[in-house]
């Protein structure tokens, strides 16, 4: 009788033990996607034309104001749009970003003067002033977190301890692309809060 006990007890908590939930099958579509455009970046996909996308010009108004040349920047919005891994949503990020940083240049500028300027040495693609922790270890790649509903996936990756991402992708015409990517400060320990 005890061993009937002891093993209907043993097979009930078997049963509604919480298994292990599985990554969903479709997170290599994603990763392919991840994985591709980061290597995209660390090739310099972003940077075809250098420092060209970022001239400053003047308004020539009586009033000089400094901003970045939209024409410029409309080239560099235009390599992402062509690396096939980004969406629109992560382009009017980026629009943002710059539009943003205008504030903070100089009114006046003497010829060939460089500009620095407070944050913007941040690599505005993947939303961090530390790219190499993320680049230099793509083989060390792996999904931690996953959540995928219709057309959105929002998927945590860690690239080496406590250096994690989080990528936020829709999928378009049946294909994923990237709307955000930032640093998984989650962790207390994380890389990115330092």
């Amino acid at each position: 009788m005890n061993k009937l006990l002891i093993l209907s007890l043993v097979l009930l908590f078997c049963h509604c033990a919480p298994k292990q939930k599985e990554m969903p099958k479709d997170k290599e579509p994603l990763m392919n996607t991840i994985i591709g455009f980061l290597n995209w970046h660390k090739k310099g996909g972003a940077y075809k034309s250098g420092e060209y996308y970022f001239v400053i010009r003047h308004n020539g108004s009586g009033n000089l104001k400094n901003y970045f040349d939209k024409d410029s920047l409309s080239l560099y919005y235009n390599n992402f749009r062509k690396s096939g891994f980004v969406s629109e949503e992560y382009i009017g990020e980026l629009k943002k970003y710059y539009n943003y940083y205008e504030q903070f240049l100089p009114n006046q500028l003497k010829k060939g003067e460089l500009v620095k300027i407070d944050g913007l040495d941040n690599d505005d693609v993947l939303n961090t002033f530390e790219p190499e922790a993320v680049l230099d270890n793509l083989n060390k790649a792996k999904v931690t977190q996953l959540l995928v509903i219709y057309n959105k996936a929002l998927v945590g990756v860690e690239f080496q301890e406590n250096v994690k991402m989080v990528f936020q992708l829709s999928k378009i015409n049946s294909k994923w692309l990237i709307d955000y990517v930032g640093p998984n400060n989650t962790d207390e320990n994380s890389f990115f809060r330092q």
